[in-house]
């Protein structure tokens, strides 16, 4: 569905939509840098959220990682000594 609407926008915009589009098509162009806009916005507030949550889990993260340090380096060092002994 549609809603007709009314909105003020710059002269110079409306001139760049207007080269851009025919009349018939403005609204669409219109809606569509607008769709671009709201999904562009949305992925950063994922990215922002993500960065927090990333940083706030860096200290356990780090900690998890040096408690499995020896037993990653032990799975190396046997993994090192099949390929050798082939």
């Amino acid at each position: 569905t549609t809603e007709k609407i009314t909105i003020t926008l710059p002269s110079d915009l409306m001139a760049a939509v207007r080269a851009m589009a025919p009349a018939r098509r403005q609204s669409q162009l219109i809606a569509e840098a607008i769709r671009t806009y709201i999904a562009e916005q949305q992925r950063q507030a994922l990215r922002d959220r993500l960065m927090v949550g990333y940083q706030a889990n860096a200290d356990a993260d780090i900690a998890l990682a040096a408690e499995w340090e020896a037993v990653e380096y032990e799975a190396w060092q046997d993994q090192a000594s099949l390929v050798r002994d082939e």
